[in-house]
C-alpha cells in the first residue's frame, strides 16, 4: 500500500466518522419512525408495486402507524389508520400543512410564478385564497342553489337518456360519456351557463388535460421525486408544460371575460362569486390583490379537483352498481318508494334515501380513489405519535388505510353498503365521519360540500332512470388503474330505460 492510498484512507475515515459524529450530536434523543429497507437513489420506489396502498397496508402492521420510506431524493413518512392521520392533519401550527417542491408541483406555477391553490405551499396567499374560495362557493351556492339544481338535473337526465340510446341493445363503454357530463357540470358552474359554443369547444381538451396530469403525477411517480430524469426525459417535461399551456389556455379566456363583463350584484357564476368574495372582504388588511392569475389558478385547482374526482367517483358508482346488481335494485326501489316515478330527485329527498347515500360513502370508501392523498410536507421539526418528524420531510396520508382499517370496519374488503346504517334506518354519523375522499385539516378539498351535492344528484337521478346489466362475457374488474386519483378500469355495460 503506498503512502498516498494510505493517506487517503485515514483522511476518508475521519471524514466519515466526523460525520457521524455530527449526525448523532444533531439527533441526540430523537426517536425516528421505522421502515423498511430501500435502495440508494431510488430509495423505496421500485418495491411500490401495482397497488402501492397494499404495500403501505403490510408496512403499516410490521412497522406502525408512522413509517419511513425513501420517495428518491426525498425523505418521507407514511402515516396510518384514522387517529394517526386526524392528528397529523390537524396539527397544532399547521406542521405537516406543506408542499414538496416536487417537479410536477413546480411546473404548475412556472408559468407565472404564482403558487397554485391546492399545489402550493401553506402561506398567508394560501390561506388567503383558501378563504377566498370557500366564501366564493358559499356565496354561489347559497345565492343559486336553484341554478345548480336545475343545472345538474338537466345535465343528468340528458345523460340518461344518451346512455339508453346509445347502449339500450349493444353494450358500450361510458368512461367518456360519464367524463362529459361532469365536465360539462362543472364548466357551467365556475363559467357561467348557457356557453354552450365554449362547452363543446373546451370539454375535451379538459377531459385530455386531467388525464395526462393524472398520469405525470400519480403515486410512486419516479419523474416527480427524482429531479434529475427530467434531462433524461425531456419530452415528458416539454409534453407536460403543453399540458398545462391547454388547461390553462381555457381559464385565462374565461377569466378576461369574466373581468371585462363583471357586475356587482349579479352573481352569475363561481368566477363572479370569487370577484365579488375579494372586493368585498373586509378583513383584507394585507390588501391582498386577486390577480388574474391567482383567479386563473384558483379556478383551475377547483376544475380539476371537482372534475376528476366527481368523475371518477360516478363511474365507480356505475361499475359497482352493475358488479352488484341487487345493491343497484335496492337503491332503485328506494328512490321509486320516496320519489316516485312523476318526478326528479331532488336535493331535499337527500336525508331520505338513506340507503342510496349508504351506496355512495361505501363506493367512495372501498374504492378510496385517492388513497395516499396529495402529499403534504413537514415545514417544521414536529412530533408524531411520540416520533420525531424533521423539517422537510414528506409526509404522505394512506386514506385507503382509513378505508380499510380492520379493527373499526370489520370487514373492510367486503362491499357492504348497510354498514353505514343504523337501527333506526339512519346513517351511522361515526362511520360517515370515517370516509375521507376529501381529507381533513385545512388542506381538506375545499369544493367537498358541492362535489357531495353533484354526486348526489346525478347518482340518483341516473338510477332513477336507467338499469345497468353486465353483458355476457363481461368481467368487471374492480383492480383499479393507478394515477394521482385511483380511475376504474374500461368496462362495457348494457343500460336499460326504468319503467
Amino acid at each position: 500500500m503506498s503512502e498516498l492510498t494510505f493517506v487517503l484512507g485515514i483522511l476518508s475515515t475521519a471524514c466519515v466518522t466526523f460525520l457521524f459524529i455530527k449526525w448523532l450530536l444533531q439527533n441526540r434523543g430523537k426517536r425516528y419512525p421505522r421502515g423498511p429497507f430501500g435502495f440508494p437513489i431510488v430509495g423505496h420506489l421500485p418495491f411500490f408495486g401495482n397497488h402501492p396502498p397494499s404495500t403501505f397496508m403490510k408496512w403499516w402492521k410490521s412497522y406502525g402507524d408512522v413509517f419511513s420510506i425513501r420517495l428518491g431524493s426525498w425523505n418521507a413518512v407514511v402515516v396510518n389508520g384514522f387517529k394517526a392521520v386526524k392528528a397529523a392533519a390537524e396539527h397544532p401550527d399547521d406542521a405537516f400543512s406543506g408542499r414538496p417542491n416536487f417537479v410536477s408541483m413546480e411546473l404548475l406555477i412556472e408559468s407565472d410564478n404564482e403558487e397554485r391553490f391546492a399545489f402550493g405551499n401553506f402561506s398567508p396567499v394560501y390561506l388567503k385564497q383558501r378563504k377566498l374560495a370557500s366564501k366564493a362557493l358559499r356565496l354561489f351556492t347559497s345565492k343559486r342553489s336553484e341554478v345548480i339544481e336545475e343545472l345538474v338535473t338537466n345535465e343528468a337526465t340528458s345523460f340518461s337518456d344518451s346512455l339508453i340510446r346509445k347502449y339500450s341493445t349493444t353494450p358500450g363503454f361510458i368512461e367518456l360519456d360519464v367524463q362529459t357530463l361532469v365536465t360539462r357540470i362543472i364548466y357551467q358552474i365556475l363559467y357561467g351557463r348557457g356557453k354552450q359554443v365554449d362547452v363543446d369547444k373546451h370539454v375535451k381538451v379538459i377531459i385530455k388535460s386531467l388525464d395526462e396530469i393524472n398520469e405525470f403525477s400519480g403515486s410512486g411517480s419516479p419523474i416527480d421525486v427524482l429531479p434529475w430524469l427530467r434531462y433524461v426525459m425531456p419530452w415528458k417535461i416539454t409534453a407536460f408544460r403543453q399540458t398545462i399551456a391547454k388547461a390553462d389556455g381555457i381559464m385565462t379566456e374565461q377569466v378576461h371575460e369574466h373581468y371585462d363583463s363583471f357586475s356587482t350584484g349579479n352573481i352569475r357564476d363561481v368566477a363572479d362569486a370569487i370577484i365579488t368574495s375579494d372586493a368585498d372582504d373586509e378583513d383584507n388588511k394585507d390588501r391582498y390583490v386577486l390577480t388574474r392569475s391567482r383567479l386563473n389558478f384558483t379556478l383551475g385547482d377547483l376544475q380539476g379537483a371537482g372534475v376528476d374526482t366527481t368523475n371518477k367517483t360516478l363511474s365507480w358508482l356505475i361499475l359497482y352498481m352493475t358488479k352488484f346488481p341487487h345493491v343497484q335494485e335496492r337503491v332503485f326501489a328506494e328512490i321509486d318508494a320516496i320519489v316516485g316515478k312523476n318526478r326528479d330527485v331532488a336535493l331535499n329527498d337527500k336525508p331520505d334515501l338513506v340507503y342510496t347515500n349508504a351506496v355512495i360513502l361505501e363506493v367512495m370508501r372501498i374504492v378510496t380513489q385517492l388513497p395516499l392523498s396529495v402529499p403534504h410536507f413537514a415545514m417544521k421539526d414536529a412530533m408524531l405519535n411520540g416520533l420525531d418528524i424533521d423539517k422537510d420531510t414528506v409526509v404522505i396520508f394512506n386514506l385507503y388505510s382509513v378505508h380499510h382499517e380492520k379493527e373499526f370496519w370489520e370487514d373492510p374488503e367486503c362491499f357492504r353498503p348497510e354498514r353505514f346504517i343504523n337501527d333506526d334506518n339512519k346513517l351511522d354519523s361515526d362511520k360517515c365521519n370515517h370516509v375521507l375522499p376529501f381529507s381533513l385539516g385545512r388542506r381538506r378539498c375545499v369544493g367537498e360540500f358541492l362535489a357531495k351535492m353533484n354526486i348526489f344528484l346525478a347518482f340518483s337521478i341516473v338510477m332513477q332512470r336507467c338499469k345497468f346489466v353486465k353483458p355476457s362475457g363481461e368481467s368487471l374488474d374492480l383492480t383499479p388503474i393507478p394515477g394521482l386519483v385511483y380511475t376504474c378500469k374500461d368496462f362495457k355495460v348494457l343500460v336499460q330505460k326504468r319503467n
